[in-house]
């Protein structure tokens, strides 16, 4: 009984770790996703006054 709530502990700690360098890797990428999201809106602000009949 004992070995199996070290085993689950164990699980449960490497679980987590896992978990933490997804976010960690997450959080990281979003300044250059929202950097993304501004640059292409400004790009789109910018076709539709050059063209303001345009659909996008």
């Amino acid at each position: 009984m004992e070995n199996l709530f070290l085993i689950l502990g164990g699980l449960f700690a490497i679980g987590m770790m896992v978990l933490m360098v997804k976010y960690a890797k997450f959080i990281h990428t979003q300044p250059k996703v929202e950097a993304e999201r501004k640059k292409m809106n400004d790009e789109g602000l910018s076709n539709s006054e050059e063209n303001p009949n345009s659909n996008s």
